[in-house]
């Protein structure tokens, strides 16, 4: 129901508001990686109701080590950052591994698939949260930047939502996202590009010690606003495989945690590969 989509919602966004303020860079820290775990645990799930049973300790240890790698690394420990280029190599290993030395060894092509995609698709996008939040000297030099991602991303879903109800009328996927149309998207769009320049004015064009642009605000809402809509319909295209409505019962009226994240993992890597390649 929309009024519990509202209350959760809101809620949800009180939290973050209240972290952003109040919460030291290692609480933060520490949230993400406990969403990038249940997010882990929900993908397995929904994996193996699509018939690509994951390995769900193996998906997750090496899930923790990728974010704990993100994390170091992207704090400057030395030797965290050699040991993050390895960590695609260690996690072929333990899969493989956690594969070879099960009992049970049917579907194992299914298990492998199953696990490393949650890997790429759960901790490889995941770990980009962190490298925006500890990006520059400490956490609160990247939580402005995080902010504004979140803020625009998330008015991307609003705009489009609301624009969708009211003028949608040619429909994008159909199989697989029926309510989802041309005009939600353009709206979502539109709402992303204007609150990316709003936001990007009030904070004087400097957001977590990185100058912007104003023409960035204008590109930047227009990526995160696509890309964001990308990782909805990617997210609804998995449920609509393993035959579910929401990925988990976690937060009433939203879903699961990868109900609300399917935007933000696919939209915050590239906010941070724009900052790295432009800014």
């Amino acid at each position: 129901m929309l009024k519990h989509r509202v209350a959760t919602g809101g809620g949800f966004l009180a939290l973050v508001a209240a972290m952003y303020v109040w919460a030291p860079d290692w609480l933060l820290g520490g949230f993400v990686v406990v969403l990038a775990s249940l997010a882990v645990i929900e993908t397995v799930d929904l994996l193996t109701g699509a018939g690509y049973p994951a390995l769900r300790w193996t998906s997750l240890g090496v899930s923790l080590l990728w974010m704990l790698g993100a994390w170091f690394a992207a704090t400057g420990d030395p030797d965290w950052i050699h040991i993050k280029w390895l960590l695609p190599g260690i996690s072929a290993w333990a899969i493989f591994l956690g594969c070879l030395f099960r009992s049970d060894q049917s579907k194992t092509l299914e298990k492998l698939a199953g696990s490393f995609f949650t890997v790429a698709y759960v901790p490889g996008l995941m770990q980009f949260i962190l490298l925006i939040l500890f990006l520059g000297n400490g956490g609160e030099d990247g939580r402005s930047l995080l902010l504004y991602g979140i803020l625009v991303i998330k008015s991307t879903d609003m705009g489009a939502y609301f624009t969708g109800r009211s003028l949608g009328r040619h429909k994008l996927i159909p199989r697989i996202s029926p309510a989802k149309t041309w005009e939600g998207v353009v709206g979502g769009l539109v709402a992303a590009m204007a609150s990316s320049s709003l936001i990007l004015f009030l904070y004087g064009y400097s957001v977590s010690d990185i100058g912007f642009h104003p023409i960035d605000g204008v590109v930047l809402g227009a990526l995160l606003g696509a890309s964001g809509v990308l990782g909805d319909l990617v997210e609804s295209m998995l449920k609509r495989a393993a035959d579910i409505k929401d990925s988990g019962h976690w937060l009433k009226g939203l879903g699961g945690i990868l109900d609300v994240l399917d935007s933000l993992i696919f939209a915050l890597p590239v906010l941070y590969l724009y900052i790295s390649w432009f800014l």
